[in-house]
């Protein structure tokens, strides 16, 4: 195939756009996604034009970097927005990479929808956690429109509220809006002749001008919106909740269209955020005007006055409290009003009291009140002492307030901003606040179980999203049913949850409620036919008193960790062992991301000598790292990071296409003679793109497939047995490439399998050679290996052969090749085609 025919079939068999360019942007081919996205035409995107996809904002900003310098510019990252089809902007992770002198290559992947998903869940925690805490009306509604504008690309939004009384509009929140414009609006009666906004408020329903300039909506009043260069318009009225139209949610575009269904969804959440913040602020202001009215109409008399002596004793109060709570006057001034209090709430409220008559101070509580229907309200009883001229108390003067509406509005929007929807648990928010509180006390030591259920993603693959969320539910109300005393139950995100545990005093106390919490939920998601395969892992660790919550979090987190990398299920108690191999992990992964990005990835190779000719058939390929201070590193210190799908993807990747390189006839020094054996992971079995990478490379280096064999652990068989992965190595066998069973002995592969599977060759590890011959090591195993291998027809090669005499016991056994430093250390591509 040539270089132009497998360029096209890269290019147009990435998911992504991929363009080529000169230093000052000039686009000399664009790859047929783009015209399968944008709709426009192929050769609108070459030279400048494919700016006219781009948002303005963005193609202003790549503009300004013209003409690129190399050493700034090189691997740039950038999120850039792209209209679609549908005239949306979808934001864009791009990059982009000089190839030549005045040549460029970028990229662009859709990550619109986790980008948005991110964003949303932000503002929207953002928003009702300042409707919760009080914050001004005006103020709120800004932050709602500016949101919107974040989310939805190219919207300018105003929300305008409406006097139902009047029908006039009263306010106009429009922060990308010139000041004169938005407020041209407060005062008009809405009407369908008013733009979008006044006629979605009168017709109470969704109004949408695709063009503004032709829609005989805006007649009178376009003058006004064109000049600013917006060119339509769509509108959404807020309802309260007696049904009234109480405000509009406008949204204006600088592009004559329709919305896409997409950005009607994103703006109908803003428009729920903007009904819950009015309205609360309309509750409020109800409740101020009733309170200021009670005040100047009532002055001194109170709902249900009362006074009391010095001692507390209650000397005179409102009849309105018997027709309140049903309780005769001269019971209760006996007796007192604790006998209509809510039990719970009696302590506080005495402790409170007490405190107030013996410091003279302002009484205020808020409690629940007993109803003569039996049913509880939340009231507030405010008392002020009289004193003498000396300041000695004469008497107390007190009323009782009737706050329930109020206060169950303000705990149901502080449950919206601290509560997890899905299972009514406590959310990440409350967590952190409930773990410091708890730190911060000094009462003692907090133990932490942070968990999560293995193999959910299972349940949501197999029977969908939906079945999920049940199985998440169903796990939480397991959980609460578990939980003793203080201990706090919450939902962290996705099947991550955690259990705050207050009163432990010691390590082991925080494992042996985790083992009993473990055994309890294996149990009862047994009973679930759909949650029976998912089973709880947890994390443990033990906080001291004023410690970080963050850190201690951090450690029951990294308990986790290690639990699911060791085997799924089971409790693991923090200790520094966890922290050093968290440590090294990370260290891990950095090397190897670093490595990739760098391009130190190096393929070593190691002879395979044939023991009957004592000629050498081929190398396996090891990786190595040609570190530029430490020099060459081996794989061991990027391993953890070779268990991440994603890194063990790539890097085997990077050594399929090092490898053929050097195997190709036009390599530097000559093609690599013999036959090559490679390392497979499990993500390469996995992911079908590894052996289309794999084929293409051998046709585009002109290597023949017998030259290549794949070596496979009894691991990756045992995890990767499925369908897909035979019909992937059938596959590979089929086109000549050999498959090797590698580490032979050391994992759980049986007899079926070495028939089943399309494999030719097993390796015998080395911690079965190793010593061979010796009183330690007389080889009943290895012999019987090669019997094994010899019935079944396999090709049989030793590993970690060391010695003279493991080579000749070996050759007398009848192995057919054998590899070790006997024969050979690796070494780099070059050293070997020089020998």
């Amino acid at each position: 195939m040539s270089d132009n025919l497998l360029f096209d079939a890269l290019t147009r068999g990435l998911p992504g756009l991929v363009w080529i360019f000169d230093s000052n942007g000039r686009v000399t081919f664009m790859n047929p996604q783009w015209t399968d996205f944008t709709g426009l035409p192929h050769e609108g995107a070459l030279g400048l034009g494919w700016r006219e996809a781009v948002h303005p904002d963005d193609a202003a900003m790549l503009c300004a970097r013209f003409p690129l310098v190399d050493a700034d510019t090189n691997g740039l990252k950038r999120i850039i927005r792209i209209r679609a089809a549908d005239r949306t902007y979808h934001r864009h992770i791009s990059s982009i990479r000089r190839v030549s002198a005045d040549s460029w290559v970028g990229c662009a992947f859709d990550a619109h929808e986790w980008l948005s998903a991110e964003l949303r869940d932000a503002t929207h925690g953002t928003i009702l956690q300042r409707v919760t805490s009080g914050t001004e009306l005006s103020q709120l509604l800004d932050e709602v429109c500016l949101a919107a504008e974040r989310q939805v690309s190219g919207v300018t939004c105003s929300i305008n509220q409406v006097d139902a009384k009047t029908g006039q509009f009263i306010s106009a929140n429009a922060p990308n809006l010139p000041h004169q414009i938005s407020q041209s609006l407060v005062g008009l009666t809405i009407s369908p002749c008013v733009g979008s906004c006044g006629t979605a408020a009168f017709t109470k329903r969704d109004v949408i001008c695709p063009d503004i300039a032709s829609d005989p909506l805006w007649e009178g009043i376009r003058e006004l919106i064109l000049p600013l260069g917006l060119r339509s318009c769509w509108s959404q009225p807020i309802f309260s909740a007696e049904g009234e139209v109480i405000a509009t949610f406008g949204c204006y575009f600088r592009e004559a269209r329709a919305p896409s269904a997409g950005e009607m969804q994103e703006i109908a959440r803003f428009r729920s955020l903007a009904t819950l913040a009015i309205e609360r602020a309309r509750m409020l202001e109800a409740l101020h005007e009733s309170e200021a009215h009670y005040r100047h109409t009532v002055e001194q008399n109170p709902q249900i006055p009362w006074t009391a002596d010095p001692a507390g004793k209650l000397l005179s109060l409102s009849p309105r409290w018997t027709e309140l709570t049903g309780i005769p006057l001269e019971e209760a001034i006996l007796q007192g009003l604790r006998q209509a209090q809510h039990e719970d709430d009696i302590d506080e409220v005495m402790q409170a009291w007490e405190l107030a008559r013996e410091t003279g101070r302002p009484f205020t509580a808020d409690y629940r009140l007993r109803l003569q229907t039996g049913a509880y309200i939340w009231v507030r009883t405010q008392a002020t002492a009289r004193c003498d001229a000396t300041g000695t108390v004469i008497r107390w003067y007190g009323t009782i307030e009737d706050i329930h509406e109020k206060h169950m509005a303000t705990e149901t929007l502080r449950r919206q901003a601290y509560q997890d929807d899905l299972t009514g648990l406590p959310n990440r928010r409350s967590f952190t606040a409930e773990l410091k509180t708890h730190l911060q006390s000094g009462d003692g030591q907090v133990g932490l179980l942070v968990l999560d259920m293995d193999h959910f993603k299972q349940v949501n693959d197999r029977y969908g999203h939906k079945t999920g969320d049940a199985v998440l539910r169903l796990f939480a109300r397991h959980l609460l049913k578990l939980a003793t005393g203080r201990e706090f139950v919450a939902r962290l995100g996705g099947d991550e949850f955690a259990i705050i545990l207050p009163d432990v005093r010691s390590e082991d106390d925080v494992m042996t409620r985790a083992r009993t919490i473990e055994r309890a939920l294996e149990v009862s998601l047994m009973r679930s036919r759909k949650a029976r395969a998912c089973r709880p892992s947890i994390g443990c660790a033990l906080g001291t008193p004023n410690e970080s919550p963050d850190e201690l979090f951090k450690r029951a987190d990294i308990a986790l960790y290690a639990v699911k990398e060791a085997a799924k299920g089971g409790v693991r108690l923090f200790d520094h062992n966890i922290r050093s191999a968290a440590i090294r992990r990370s260290e891990a992964f950095e090397l190897a991301r670093l490595a990739l990005r760098e391009d130190w990835i190096e393929p070593f190779y190691q002879p395979i000598m044939d023991m009957k000719s004592g000629v050498v058939r081929g190398y396996e390929a090891l990786l190595r790292i040609r570190h530029p201070e430490r020099g060459i590193l081996p794989p061991r210190l990027i391993m953890e990071a070779l268990d991440a799908p994603d890194l063990a993807d790539i890097i085997g990747l990077r050594m399929s296409e090092k490898i053929v390189a050097d195997m190709g006839p036009l390599s530097p020094g000559g093609p690599l003679k013999g036959q090559v054996s490679i390392n497979v992971s499990t993500e390469n079995l996995t992911e079908s793109h590894f052996i289309e990478n794999l084929l293409r490379l051998l046709q585009t280096y002109n290597v023949s497939p017998h030259s290549i064999r794949l070596e496979i652990t009894e691991r990756v068989l045992m995890n990767q047995l499925n369908h897909g992965a035979i019909e992937r190595l059938m596959r590979l066998r089929q086109s000549g490439i050999g498959i090797a069973l590698d580490d032979f002995g050391t994992g759980y592969a049986s007899l079926i399998h070495l028939k089943a599977l399309p494999v030719d060759e097993i390796k015998i590890d080395r911690s079965f050679v190793s010593g061979l011959g010796t009183d330690a090591n007389k080889g009943e195993i290895v012999e019987a290996m090669l019997g094994l291998a010899r019935t079944l027809g396999l090709v049989t090669v030793a590993e970690g052969v060391e010695t003279n005499d493991e080579a000749r016991q070996l050759r007398d056994w009848g192995c057919d090749y054998a590899q070790g430093y006997l024969f050979g250390h690796p070494a780099p591509a070059t050293h070997v085609k020089s020998k």
